[in-house]
């Protein structure tokens, strides 16, 4: 039974009637219908928006690279200003200590100096003290001597 229907709508489909055209060159006018006014254009319009997305995309990534290489050209910079700051600072601690030492070896010869005058003064000082308490002491011999003798005596260093 089911075959007699398959062979029946067979049948129906392979004859041509003005009905079959008709829904044929209706169907081919609304393809080409639809084609310019709906498809085209919206075709037209998915290529321009992804054509847009892919080239906003593009300047995107091209504003990114350049970015990172501006980041990277910044920490360049960066770096060789560190490494010439340090090298700056070495030189003044350099610099300080050269001139510290400077500083320490002058004092300790102004002070070598002073030492060595005051020393000088010292002795000079010593030696005139000597002197004077030699004269003195000669005096006071003579003057206990004549005390004690009850006559003049000279003193032996005059």
């Amino acid at each position: 039974m089911t075959s007699m229907i398959v062979l029946g709508l067979a049948g129906n489909v392979l004859s041509i009637d003005g009905s079959f055209l008709f829904i044929l060159v209706s169907i081919i006018i609304l393809i080409y219908v639809l084609n310019r006014t709906l498809f085209k254009p919206l075709n037209r319009v998915l290529d321009e928006r992804e054509r847009l997305g892919a080239g906003r995309l593009a300047e995107a990534q091209r504003l990114l690279k350049e970015h990172e290489d501006r980041l990277k050209s910044y920490e360049g910079q960066l770096r060789a200003a560190r490494v010439e700051s340090l090298g700056q600072q070495e030189i003044f601690r350099k610099q300080a200590q050269a001139d510290s030492q400077k500083m320490i070896v002058q004092i300790k010869d102004e002070n070598a100096a002073q030492i060595a005058a005051a020393q000088e003064e010292i002795a000079n000082q010593a030696s005139i003290a000597r002197q004077s308490l030699e004269k003195e002491a000669r005096a006071m011999a003579s003057t206990i001597s004549s005390q004690i003798l009850h006559r003049g005596v000279r003193s032996g260093g005059d």
